[in-house]
């Protein structure tokens, strides 16, 4: 475990200082940032041992045309007992950029989580859980139509299913993310005129958004026993189909590239700074990124900052 510590520790170090710096992923839709799904801790600062989990957070993303993407969100867990839980999440956002400034609230993400498997140095969970979109994503500036890097949300009603293994400080999750109803309402249609800014978007008019699949692997490295807690890893993200949009004759327009994978470095940093009281700061980069990305979730860089209270 000491050469898997290194080895991860080296391999992010690398990661973070070479010439990916330059790519741009993240395309998290959502599922990335549930802590049942997110969280590889296994008894970290035994949070499982508190009834009740108050979160306050805000997240930072460079997007892509340097588009700046912040979101607070506030997230509340319900333990009904050491096995099962019930989160809801609560989003907003503002959106600075070229093209305009948006705010407006974002999605609700409902999530339940049961433990299958709880042994004294192992666990497996499930979660199971629903996204629901607060506004149908088409914000507009003066009337006019902007992309969907200015939307906060995606405008979809959207299932998630996801497995967490933890084994001592390793941990491994899986998850799908997958749209059912779509209430997108975008309006944008890219101009031809190469002397507008709104020509590089991709169009999004009526935009239909696929599914994604996601895998993470972290490890916790305790810099002071359940005080300061290293957790670095690396997120993927399969986007599972090419998405759409409709045109001005009202067809319908697959856009190329936006199927694949896209590959993330994240580090997260545990404090816990007084009795039942945390702190986590995350930092993300890209490594790898689909050739298409219309649904304005490019970033190039990401940071985090969460408050939980547990009682």
């Amino acid at each position: 475990m000491q050469l898997f510590k290194k080895i991860i520790l080296i391999a992010i170090g690398i990661i973070y200082s070479n010439i990916f710096s330059y790519a741009q992923g993240c395309s998290d839709a959502g599922v990335c940032t549930i802590n049942t799904i997110k969280d590889h801790s296994f008894n970290i600062l035994e949070q499982e041992y508190s009834r009740n989990n108050f979160t306050a957070g805000i997240t930072y993303g460079l997007g892509e045309f340097d588009v700046n993407v912040t979101n607070p969100y506030v997230e509340y867990q319900y333990l009904f007992n050491s096995k099962m839980s019930i989160t809801g999440k609560l989003t907003y956002g503002f959106i600075n950029g070229e093209l305009a400034n948006t705010s407006n609230l974002g999605d609700l993400i409902i999530t339940s989580n049961k433990h299958i498997y709880l042994k004294e140095l192992s666990a497996l969970s499930l979660t199971l859980g629903a996204k629901i979109p607060l506004n149908n994503s088409n914000l507009k500036n003066e009337g006019n139509a902007l992309p969907m890097h200015y939307q906060t949300s995606l405008g979809t009603y959207d299932l998630i299913v996801g497995i967490n293994y933890v084994y001592m400080d390793l941990g491994i999750s899986l998850a799908l993310q997958q749209p059912l109803i779509n209430s997108n309402d975008n309006e944008f249609i890219a101009p031809t005129d190469p002397n507008l800014d709104e020509e590089k978007y991709l169009s999004t008019n009526s935009f239909d958004r696929k599914g994604d699949l996601m895998s993470r692997v972290s490890y916790n490295v305790n810099i002071i026993e359940n005080k300061l807690i290293l957790r670095p890893g690396v997120l993927a993200i399969y986007h599972l189909a090419d998405d759409s949009y409709t045109d001005q004759n009202n067809h319908e327009v697959e856009i190329t590239g936006s199927q694949g994978i896209t590959l993330n470095a994240n580090i997260f940093v545990n404090y816990n700074f007084a009795e039942n009281k945390y702190l986590e700061l995350a930092i993300g980069r890209p490594m790898v990124t689909r050739d298409a990305r219309p649904d304005g979730l490019t970033r190039k860089l990401v940071l985090g900052l969460e408050y939980t209270h547990s009682f």
